[in-house]
């Protein structure tokens, strides 16, 4: 069973670990209006936690895992070992296998369906 959630952004608490390589992430940063808020959304599935800073990373985050088979991540990397690994690299060991990953597209979908604006 997966859960999904939101919650309003947060530094001190979330940080975006998609559109960057380090190990922690960067603090996420808050809405410039006080009167628009930003979302974080989460999904917990498998015994993992995703979070994303927004919409887009989880669009990218589901046809990531809609690809049966993923290409190889070795390239040319910095000598520094942590500082180079993109997002998918991070995941859980197995978590990419076929019925965890029908479990995890189906918790993207939801944050997908409740969260994105229509048309």
């Amino acid at each position: 069973m997966s859960k999904v959630w939101r919650e309003i952004a947060d530094p001190n608490k979330h940080s975006d670990f998609m559109n960057n390589h380090s190990e922690q992430g960067i603090p996420i940063s808050k809405s410039r209006d006080n009167l628009v808020e930003k979302w974080v959304y989460l999904v917990e599935v498998c015994n993992f936690t995703f979070q994303f800073a927004d919409l887009e990373q989880v669009k990218a985050c589901k046809s990531y895992f809609e690809q049966k088979v993923h290409p190889s991540t070795i390239r040319n990397h910095p000598p520094h070992e942590h500082y180079w690994q993109p997002w998918y690299c991070k995941l859980p060991k197995g978590i990419t296998r076929e019925g965890k990953r029908q479990k995890v597209i189906k918790a993207l979908t939801q944050i997908l369906d409740k969260w994105e604006p229509s048309p």
